[in-house]
């Protein structure tokens, strides 16, 4: 799989492997039911830590692993997953806001992590991003297509991940919308990997300096 090919659309789901996700929130709420998500996701992070014994995979992408996954999970619990492909409009509501939440398939609860991509720096339109984490993730739609849900993070003064992106595919039309902060109107993440502008038609090609997916995750258990 190509770097950005988690970007694409798809009849049937990207992601094949898993982590330990499950086994940790049961034994974490049997021994404490009301523990807090940040707690849960530092077990889930810390586990990862334990299985990668040669410290071969970057501990910013595999503490952020830990903490997306575990939300993930929580979240499609809970019913706070947003699923945008369930909204009639850009207004970002849980799925448990939906007319149709009780009778939602799993796939279009959960988000599904499927890679994180790490990005030293990219500029458009004279704005520069730099520590930049590109997280991609699936969701079924309303055809039970699997289609994209991304974020953008990077690291503040205090080594915390704080988000100032997310995007997905309004349009169906294989490009995913972004809505950055930095930005008034909206920018195009295309399946190739360039962020365009519309008003300017200036595009720039994200260059990935690292990247985690899944599959590596997965690695960590055998």
């Amino acid at each position: 799989m190509r770097d950005f090919d988690s970007l694409l659309k798809t009849k049937t789901s990207k992601r094949t492997a898993h982590s330990n996700v499950i086994e940790i929130y049961r034994q974490a709420r049997k021994e404490n039911k009301e523990i807090s998500l940040e707690d849960l996701q530092l077990l889930n992070a810390n586990d990862l830590f334990a299985k990668d014994i040669k410290h071969k995979i970057d501990k910013n992408l595999l503490s952020l692993w830990g903490m997306l996954d575990m939300k993930s999970f929580v979240d499609a619990i809970s019913g706070d997953t947003i699923n945008p492909y369930f909204l009639k409009t850009k207004n970002l509501s849980p799925i448990k806001a939906l007319p149709e939440y009780t009778y939602l398939p799993d796939e279009a609860r959960l988000l599904n992590l499927l890679d994180i991509k790490y990005i030293k720096k990219f500029e458009l339109e004279g704005v520069t991003f730099s520590e930049v984490f590109l997280v991609t993730y699936e969701i079924a739609d309303r055809n039970n297509a699997f289609r994209p849900y991304v974020t953008f993070l990077t690291l503040n003064q205090n080594n915390q991940f704080i988000e100032f992106g997310y995007g997905y595919d309004t349009n169906d039309n294989g490009n995913v919308e972004l809505f950055l902060s930095s930005y008034n109107y909206l920018v195009y993440l295309t399946p190739k990997g360039f962020i365009h502008s519309p008003l300017s038609g200036k595009m720039t090609k994200l260059k990935i300096y690292d990247i985690l997916t899944f599959g590596e995750i997965a690695k960590l258990y055998k």
